[in-house]
């Protein structure tokens, strides 16, 4: 059956392309109308099957620029695979391993690739997909406000590491003085909503309301990349706006220039964290014993200020556990503002980004950490990009828009 539609769309495209209209040309000169100099044969992958396709050659009199309109009508410019095929290349290489991807369009479509043009593919629709969304995003900051008017509306960002090839690394530094750095880390970035509160008046995300944003770059360009998709998701309109991050610098800095009317909310699980570490290393005492509680209740109180000074009171008189201590006092006290935890619970808050936590493990962690997995950085960016328009029910406006 495969076979037969094979043939069905060749001698289909074959009249559709008998005749064409000459493209005008105009590089860097006058228009000018192209000359048709001959006919050629191309190879087509599609998902019924090879098909063979000849079309018009087109040389520019002026500048002698080539084109092949049918291979612009059709999608295939630079390429041997029908835009049908690549859609189903792009999505099994951004869920699995490019072998794998091979190996699953085989037996489920008939479509037969090796891991070499499972990856290409998938690569290169990554970077059209990621190309397609930063388009988006400019567009959403120039264009009017859209309807939607979300009642609140939460921005969460984070970052976790990809393993990456060593000419990746070379101005990368390891977590640990003179280590060698492993990893890059990818910033991942969620936007959702949220109108209403359960029957325990615990808040409650709005069912597919999440959209992601992500990929390995400064933080600078990270900014403009969430700021774009807040954006596009109705910032402007929002009733009320909350950012969820951890007390990373940079992350305030985004804060501070992006987002600054939002309301600031550390990641309770963040906060947690430190609390532990504190208890555990510069305290010395077991997790769960009276001082950690005490002190986990006034983290969740929100009454930073005594929280601060029990810390300080429990602070070794001298030596490398008192500097340790020190740094968690610095960090509880810069970030005492967007701790305030009962007031988030009175305000009917999520004061936790288990979303963009949870992104950090599904988006990147479950394709880009594999065993054995080393990446580029614009490899990365191109499958990390595929995986965002999946997760945020993007992937076939893309197809929409590209046709």
């Amino acid at each position: 059956m495969h076979e037969a539609g094979a043939r069905a769309l060749e001698a289909f495209l074959a009249e559709r392309l008998r005749e064409e209209e000459a493209p005008v040309c105009g590089a860097n000169h006058l228009p000018r109308r192209m000359l048709l100099q001959d006919r050629r044969a191309k190879t087509l992958r599609t998902i019924l099957g090879t098909v063979r396709l000849v079309r018009g050659r087109y040389v520019c009199p002026v500048c002698g620029a080539v084109r092949y309109p049918a291979d612009e009508r059709l999608g295939v410019v630079g390429t041997g695979f029908s835009p049908g095929a690549r859609r189903m290349m792009a999505r099994a290489g951004a869920q699995e391993s490019f072998a794998e991807a091979a190996a699953d369009l085989a037996l489920f479509a008939d479509l037969r690739v090796d891991a070499k043009d499972a990856e290409r593919v998938a690569e290169t629709t990554g970077q059209r997909v990621e190309t397609w969304m930063q388009h988006e995003g400019a567009m959403a900051r120039l264009m009017p406000p859209t309807r939607e008017r979300p009642e609140t509306l939460y921005i969460g960002f984070d970052g976790t590491g990809a393993p990456m090839r060593p000419e990746e690394l070379t101005e990368s530094r390891g977590k640990a003085p003179g280590a060698k750095a492993r990893t890059r880390e990818v910033k991942v970035g969620c936007v959702f909503t949220q109108s209403a509160l359960d029957q325990d008046g615990n808040p409650v995300r709005e069912e597919n309301s999440t959209t992601y944003a992500g990929a390995i770059e400064p933080s600078v360009d990270f900014g403009h990349r969430i700021h774009a998709e807040a954006m596009r998701r109705g910032l402007r309109n929002a009733g009320r706006v909350v950012v969820l991050s951890d007390g990373a610098p940079y992350n305030k800095t985004i804060v501070a220039e992006h987002f600054p009317q939002a309301l600031h909310i550390l990641d309770i699980r963040h906060a947690q964290e430190h609390l532990a570490d504190f208890i555990r290393d510069v305290c010395r005492q077991p997790l769960e014993a009276t001082l950690h509680k005490r002190l986990r209740d006034l983290l969740h109180q929100g009454k930073s200020h005594a929280l601060l000074r029990r810390i300080q009171a429990a602070l070794p008189r001298h030596g490398p556990r008192r500097a340790l201590g020190e740094k968690a006092i610095a960090y509880f006290r810069d970030n005492a503002h967007a701790m305030r935890y009962d007031r988030y619970r009175a305000m009917g808050l999520f004061a936790g980004s288990g979303v963009v936590e949870a992104a950090c493990r599904t988006l990147v962690g479950q394709r880009l950490k594999r065993s054995g997995m080393f990446w580029s950085v614009r490899g990365a960016n191109a499958i990390l990009a595929l995986r965002c328009s999946f997760a945020s029910r993007r992937f076939e406006q893309f197809w929409e828009d590209a046709a």
